[in-house]
């Protein structure tokens, strides 16, 4: 860029011949006359002064790292907006999408079952195999995203038990544990099954049974907001032999 400075009169007259792109910067008046163009060593060039050159050769860059600054750094050609006002962001928590987040995030355990007989044993054909679930009890968390929380509560709700091929037992609760010190004749349970076969010709020689707990969830949002979540489900499965009941004669 070339600059030419003729003196005429009292006055200044400065003239700036453009032979690069425009500055970014427009030129405007200060103190000492007309600056244009962009800074150097940290101060507007002036009328008159032209920006340092480039390092020839193998020279180095020795530019500041960037860093962020305060608005009391800046300079007059940088227009920053310092406001205290609170993120606007934040109205765009929705508690129906977090209680969905969380939910779908939930540690909703597998079912922990037991029978009876015990499946170390095998139980036997056209006696009633119980089962019952031990961690059958409601958990709860709580999710928050800025000004936003949400609180949900997971509770168990009903059985399936599938044994291998036979029909599929339904229960609305977790099962009865059987007590060993009662007499069989005392007790009752509304989850169990009879099997009608032996499970000598299953594939290694035992049934397997599949128990599948599902759990309904409620959610109560930081605005008074609430609802009902979609079921989950958890299973899990395991070997059980059933085997002929054996007549005595004499």
């Amino acid at each position: 860029m070339e600059v030419v400075a003729p003196v005429l009169g009292a006055g200044i007259l400065i003239s700036v011949l453009a032979s690069a792109p425009l500055d970014p910067l427009p030129p405007g008046m200060n103190s000492y006359g007309y600056k244009y163009g962009a800074t150097v060593g940290g101060v507007p060039a002036r009328g008159g002064q032209a920006p340092a050159a480039p390092p020839r050769g193998n020279g180095v860059d020795t530019l500041p790292e960037p860093r962020p600054r305060s608005c009391q750094e800046l300079s007059e050609y940088v227009q920053v907006v310092c406001s205290d006002e609170p993120d606007k962001g934040d109205d765009a928590v929705s508690p129906a999408a977090l209680a969905l987040t969380k939910w779908a995030n939930m540690p909703v355990p597998k079912p922990v079952v037991r029978t009876a007989p015990p499946r170390q044993s095998s139980g036997l054909v056209g006696l009633p195999e119980w089962f019952w679930v031990t961690n059958w009890h409601p958990l709860n968390g709580r999710v928050s995203a800025r000004n936003v929380w949400v609180e949900v509560t997971a509770r168990p709700q009903s059985m399936t038990i599938t044994p291998g091929p036979e029909p599929v037992v339904r229960c609305s609760g977790p099962g009865t544990a059987y007590d060993r010190s009662r007499s069989a004749a005392s007790q009752r349970t509304d989850c169990s099954y009879t099997f009608a076969r032996a499970s000598i010709h299953e594939p290694g020689g035992a049934y397997r049974v599949r128990v599948t707990v599902v759990w309904g969830g409620t959610w109560r949002g930081s605005d008074g907001s609430g609802g009902v979540l979609p079921p989950l489900s958890r299973s899990t499965t395991f070997r059980l032999r059933v085997a002929e009941a054996q007549a005595l004669y004499g």
